[in-house]
C-alpha cells in the first residue's frame, strides 16, 4: 500500500448505533479546534509559556506514536519510505494540517534520517495567534511532537522535529524539519528536554509551587514598594533609596540617567565595580545596547561568573534611565518583580528630580532676565539672588554662545550641561546664555581660555556640523552688575559672527571681554558691518600679501607704531638692515593707502591693529587671561 491512498473511511469505524469512533481498535473522537485553542490558553495560563509548550509536545508525541504503530500493523507497505510519508498522510486526513513532504532521505546502515516538508492550514498557529498574538518562536508545539513521536517509532531511533519557519512567528509559513538524533546540533538536542515524562498532576504541582513563591514575592514587592515610597515622600535622597534597594535584593545597586552618567550605587563588592565599568565600556562600543532595552524587560550580561542585569527606568515612551543590578547568579523570576517595584520608585524619584531641577532652571532663567533688563534695583536682585542659593557678592562672568544651524541650540544646550554639571546655560533670544563663577572656573581649571576652549572643542566633537562662537563679558563684581557682562558678550558674539560671514578667517572661535575691552567702545557704538569694512579697507591688503609672500610686513607695521617710527630701533627689534626696513615700510604704505607720517592715517592703523589684535592676536602670544583678573 502507498501513502497516499490512506482515506478516512478506511482508517475509522464509527457505530451508526452508538456514535463511537475507533482506529484501530481505539477510540478516537471529533474535537472542536477552538476549543483546543482554549485549552491552550489555559494551559498556558496555568503552567506558563514553557510548560505548557512540553505539556503539549508530550501530548502530540504520545498521538504521534499511537498512529504509528496503528498503520504500521493494520497495512502492508509498498516500502518503508511509503510508511514514513503515512504520517503526514494521517495528520492531513485526521483535519489536523495539510502536510506537503518535500525531502525524505533514510540511511539504515547509518541511522540517519532527514525529512523535511510544509504545514500548512496549522490550526495551531491560528489558535496560537488568536489568543496570545505573534510570537518570538515557533508555536505549532503538538504538531512537532507528533511527528517526533511518529518517526521516532517508525525508524526504531530517536527523531527530533522543529520549526526552521512558523506562521505564529510572523513567518509566510510553516516548515518542519526532521532529523535523526546523530544529525542534530547540540542546540537542537535541547528540544529534547521537552520530551521528558511528567505528569499532568506534576506540572500542576510544580504550578502550584510557582504561584505561592510569586504570592510570597507579590507581598514582598508590595512591602518594598511601601518602604521606598516612605523614603521618596520624607524626601530621602536617591543615594539613600538605592541602599535600600541593594540591601533588599542583596546585589550592587548602580542608577544611571538616559545618557549612561551615573547618578547613584550601592556597591556589595568592591570587584562589581569593576564589572560595572567593564560593562560601560563594551556597552558604549555596542551600537544596540541602548535599542534593544525596552521598559518591563531586561537584559544580562555575564562577566567571569558575576552576572550584570539592566531594567528601563520609566516606560517604553518616557525613560528616566537605567537600573544596573549586579550579583552571583542571575535574576530569578521573583526577583525581576521586585527589581521592577524598585525601578518604578526610581522613575518616580528621578522624575520629581528633573522637575525640581527645570523648575530651578526658570527661575534662574527668569531671574537672570530680570537682572540683565535691569527691571529691578539692587536691593530687590540681591533678595532674589539669596532665595535662589545664588552669592549675591560672588563675582561672575556671563558668556553668549551663538548655535548654527539654531535648530540645533536646544540640543547643544542639554548636552553642556550633561557635559558640565553646574554650568547653567539657557536659551535667550537665539544665544545660549551661560552664568559662570569663580568657583565653577576653579572646577574646571584656573583660565576662561582653557573652559571655553573645552565647551567649543566638545561640542564640535559631539555634533559635527554644528558651528558655535562664543563670547565672555566682564567680571560683574556682584550680581547686579550681571547686565554689563551680557551686554559684552552678546556684543562681542555678534561681532564675530558679522566678521566670519564677510569673509574675515578667525583664528578663535571666542573672544573675552578683556582682549576686546578697547574695541567694545568703538563695537557699541557704530554698526558691526562698518567696523569690519573699515578694518578690511585699511588691513587686508596687507595681510592678503603676507599670507601670499610669507611676507613680515604686518609684524613690522606693529613694531614701526611700538617705537614711533625710529627707524633705527624698529630695524634693530626685528634684526633688519635699515634700508630693508624703509622698503617695507613704503610696501605698507603702498598696501594700506595710508601716510604713516601723517598723525589721521596713524590712528587708522592703530585702529584696525587694534580690531585684528581682538579678534586673532599675533600668532604664539596668545595672552591667557586669568579668571580672578
Amino acid at each position: 500500500m502507498k501513502a497516499h491512498q490512506l482515506l478516512l473511511d478506511q482508517l475509522l469505524e464509527i457505530n451508526p448505533r452508538t456514535g463511537i469512533i475507533t482506529f484501530n481498535g481505539n477510540r478516537m473522537a471529533l474535537i472542536e479546534t477552538s476549543a483546543l485553542g482554549l485549552l491552550r490558553r489555559d494551559l498556558v495560563a496555568t503552567l506558563g509559556m514553557d510548560r505548557a509548550k512540553g505539556f503539549l509536545m508530550r501530548y502530540g508525541w504520545a498521538c504521534g506514536q499511537s498512529d504509528a504503530k496503528a498503520v504500521r500493523s493494520m497495512f502492508q507497505w509498498d516500502s518503508p519510505d511509503e510508511l514514513f510519508l503515512a504520517g503526514p498522510q494521517l495528520h492531513t486526513v485526521e483535519g489536523i494540517v495539510t502536510v506537503e513532504p518535500l525531502e525524505l532521505n533514510v540511511d539504515w546502515e547509518s541511522g540517519s534520517l532527514v525529512f523535511t516538508g510544509e504545514w500548512r492550514h496549522s490550526y495551531e498557529a491560528d489558535e496560537h495567534l488568536r489568543h496570545f498574538g505573534v510570537s518570538d518562536e515557533p508555536v505549532c508545539w503538538t504538531l512537532v511532537g507528533y511527528a517526533s513521536g511518529y518517526l521516532t517509532e517508525i525508524f526504531g531511533r530517536q527523531v527530533l522535529v522543529y520549526e526552521p519557519e512558523c506562521r505564529g512567528q510572523r513567518d509566510a509559513r510553516c516548515v518542519y524539519m526532521a532529523k535523526s538524533w546523530n544529525l542534530c546540533t547540540d542546540a537542537e538536542r535541547l528540544l529534547g528536554r521537552y520530551y521528558e515524562a511528567e505528569s499532568l498532576a506534576t506540572e500542576l504541582d510544580m504550578a502550584y509551587q510557582r504561584i505561592s513563591l510569586l504570592n510570597r514575592t507579590w507581598k514582598e514587592s508590595v512591602d518594598l514598594h511601601r518602604r521606598l515610597s516612605d523614603l521618596m515622600f520624607e524626601g530621602k535622597t536617591l543615594d539613600e533609596i538605592v541602599q535600600v534597594i541593594g540591601d533588599t535584593l542583596r546585589r550592587s545597586v548602580f542608577v544611571e540617567n538616559q545618557k549612561g552618567r551615573l547618578l547613584s550605587e550601592s556597591v556589595m563588592k568592591p570587584d562589581h565595580r569593576n564589572v560595572y565599568r567593564n560593562w560601560k565600556a563594551r556597552a558604549a562600543a555596542a551600537t544596540h545596547m541602548g535599542k534593544t532595552l525596552s521598559a518591563g524587560k531586561t537584559e544580562c550580561w555575564e562577566y567571569d561568573e558575576t552576572y550584570l542585569e539592566v531594567l528601563v527606568i520609566g516606560t517604553s515612551t518616557n525613560s528616566f534611565g537605567y537600573l544596573c543590578l549586579i550579583g552571583e547568579q542571575p535574576l530569578a523570576e521573583e526577583e525581576i518583580i521586585l527589581a521592577e517595584r524598585a525601578s518604578n520608585i526610581c522613575a518616580i524619584q528621578l522624575f520629581q528630580e528633573k522637575l525640581v531641577v527645570q523648575q530651578a532652571r526658570l527661575h534662574l532663567a527668569d531671574f537672570l532676565d530680570e537682572v540683565i533688563s535691569g527691571r529691578f534695583d539692587e536691593q530687590t536682585v540681591i533678595r532674589r539672588a539669596r532665595l535662589l542659593e545664588i552669592d549675591p557678592e560672588e563675582p561672575r562672568r556671563l558668556m553668549a554662545f551663538r548655535v548654527e544651524p539654531e535648530e540645533e541650540l536646544l540640543e547643544v544646550c542639554e548636552y553642556i550641561r550633561e557635559k558640565y554639571p553646574g554650568f547653567e546655560v539657557f536659551p535667550k533670544n537665539g544665544y545660549l546664555i551661560g552664568l559662570y563663577s569663580l568657583s565653577q572656573l576653579r572646577r574646571w581649571g584656573d583660565e576662561l581660555d582653557t573652559f571655553l576652549l573645552s565647551v567649543l572643542n566638545s561640542c564640535q566633537r559631539k555634533f559635527k556640523v554644528v558651528r558655535i562662537l562664543a563670547g565672555c563679558g566682564r567680571l560683574a563684581e556682584s550680581v547686579g552688575n550681571i547686565g554689563n557682562s551680557y551686554d559684552d558678550a552678546v556684543s562681542i558674539v555678534d561681532f564675530l559672527e558679522v566678521l566670519e560671514n564677510s569673509g574675515v578667517s578667525l583664528r578663535s572661535r571666542y573672544g573675552i571681554y578683556e582682549q576686546f575691552q578697547t574695541l567694545l567702545l568703538i563695537v557699541k557704538a557704530a554698526p558691526h558691518k562698518d567696523l569690519v569694512d573699515f578694518y578690511r579697507s585699511v588691513l587686508g591688503r596687507l595681510e592678503q600679501y603676507d599670507q601670499t609672500h610669507q611676507g613680515e610686513l604686518l609684524p613690522t607695521l606693529r613694531a614701526y607704531l611700538e617705537h614711533t617710527g625710529n627707524i633705527r630701533k624698529v630695524a634693530g627689534a626685528l634684526y633688519v638692515s635699515e634700508t630693508g626696513l624703509r622698503y617695507r615700510i613704503r610696501k605698507i604704505e603702498e598696501l594700506c593707502r595710508v601716510n604713516l607720517d601723517a598723525g589721521e592715517d596713524r590712528f587708522k592703523i592703530h585702529l584696525a591693529l587694534q580690531i585684528h589684535d581682538s579678534l586673532c592676536t599675533r600668532k604664539g602670544s596668545v595672552t591667557r587671561r586669568k579668571a580672578n583678573k
